[in-house]
């Protein structure tokens, strides 16, 4: 390697990704003997990223396995190719797509040049209750560290390349995992009949709390597993199973209860005809088991793509410090979801709200990814009165909710999600599988809702 070639070199893995007249001046030679020096890095080592005058180049660094391929399932279960991801100097990454996604590049990232790991990949990386079941049953092979919160972004790509056949959404890293996605269609050995549903179940729940479940790294803290089912009428669905402890226990109770809470809200939305996940309750050995359908599945086979508000945020819009509604407002004028998606997640926030869900974070809100904006907003989730969770010693918060007249600009909407959380606190209060100290709650929140409307 001749010492121009070497400047070269050391100027793109300090400098990172740069345009010829930027690297032409730094080291001070002329275009032809730069396009000389590019030429003898070769494709192997150089990357080319944009076009005509705004190509820049950037140096890449190994990988295991070499390049990336990343593939799109689609709700059939066919796989197309969506692009290839490269690794770069200075923690850079770059993803050349074969057809355009306008949404995945924004105008932060037109040329396809990320700082980190692409954003729209960040909801695959293990977290949670299940990504830490994830990450203790690989963190041997990937040589990571057991928490996963803890890995580096080589690691996570690493972890999806050798573990990810059944990540969250529909992308697919590497040529291996969609030859195991294909496998594991092809198989189907792992279809729960439903007849034995109860029972496996129950068994589930065991290898999850021992750390041994191995299925999809689903986030959030709550002890749940992933199953596939064949309903008795021959359908086929795939289900996040979220799961209380031993009933014998007053914090298993009150967890119990707030599943069937999380189900009675779902119920709520569905009859207004708003898109929220559809759930269903079971109970067997000691335990409530809440079964929630996968939107970001379809059948046996059949993936949607999906991308949290929290990785959406971090990409285009910084503001994840806002509540929903005034989040919706931002993304509606920045061109990522419509009018009629910014009102039902403002709707959804004044409904969280007025039924005590003090986790409504970014993480708990999702939209289906397409080539171009705006997204759809996908089906509201994990929407329960977690105020009411037990504390870290153990105690059972039973306040009744204070409930605060909305802002004059807010009153149109509130208006809608009152008798939504009324009626809610009124289901609530009249099932007989929810304890009865938390019925006694649910009925002071209704008779405090009642008045507040009543105002």
């Amino acid at each position: 390697m001749n010492l121009t070639v070497q400047q070269l070199s050391q100027y793109l893995w300090t400098r990172g990704a740069a345009r010829a007249s930027e690297i032409a001046s730094a080291l001070e030679i002329s275009q032809p003997t730069l396009s000389r020096a590019l030429a003898s890095l070769g494709p192997q080592r150089l990357i080319r990223i944009g076009r005509a005058r705004a190509t820049r180049y950037a140096l890449r660094t190994p990988m295991s396995g070499g390049e990336c391929p990343v593939y799109l399932i689609d709700e059939s279960g066919k796989a197309s190719h969506l692009g290839v991801l490269y690794r770069l100097s200075r923690g850079e990454w770059c993803f050349q797509q074969d057809e355009p996604w306008v949404s995945l590049r924004g105008e932060e990232f037109g040329d396809g040049l990320y700082p980190d790991l692409p954003w729209f990949l960040q909801d695959m990386r293990p977290r949670g209750f299940l990504g830490r079941c994830f990450a203790r049953t690989h963190a041997l092979a990937l040589q990571a560290p057991q928490n996963p919160s803890g890995w580096s972004s080589d690691q996570v790509l690493e972890s999806l390349r050798r573990f990810g056949a059944d990540m969250p959404g529909a992308l697919i890293v590497g040529q291996d995992m969609l030859e195991r996605f294909h496998e594991a269609v092809r198989q189907g050995n792992d279809i729960i009949d439903h007849e034995d549903i109860s029972s496996r179940y129950v068994h589930f729940a065991e290898q999850s709390l021992a750390g041994e479940w191995p299925g999809s790294s689903a986030a959030g803290e709550q002890p749940k597993f992933t199953a596939r089912l064949r309903r008795a009428n021959g359908l086929l669905q795939q289900v996040l199973v979220k799961f209380s402890g031993d009933s014998k226990l007053p914090e298993a109770r009150r967890w119990s209860d707030l599943l069937f809470a999380e189900h009675h809200a779902n119920k709520v939305l569905s009859e207004q005809g708003l898109s929220c996940a559809q759930t269903n309750i079971v109970q067997s050995g000691g335990r409530t088991f809440l079964e929630s359908e996968r939107f970001d599945r379809c059948g046996l086979s059949g993936r949607r793509a999906v991308v949290s508000l929290e990785a959406l945020d971090d990409a285009y819009t910084g503001v994840n410090d806002l509540p929903w509604n005034k989040a919706a407002k931002i993304l509606r004028e920045s061109g990522w979801i419509d009018a009629q998606d910014a009102k039902r997640l403002a709707l959804f926030w004044w409904f969280g709200v007025l039924i005590g869900n003090s986790d409504m974070h970014y993480g708990n809100l999702s939209f289906f990814l397409g080539p171009v904006p705006p997204l759809r907003l996908a089906p509201l989730y994990d929407m329960v009165p977690m105020t009411y969770r037990p504390g870290l010693e153990g105690t059972l918060p039973d306040h009744t909710l204070r409930f605060v007249p909305p802002p004059p600009e807010e009153k149109e909407t509130w208006n809608e999600a009152a008798p939504l959380a009324f009626r809610f606190w009124e289901m609530a209060t009249s099932d007989q599988g929810i304890s009865a100290e938390f019925r006694a709650i649910a009925s002071a929140n209704l008779t405090a809702l009642q008045s507040m409307i009543s105002e």
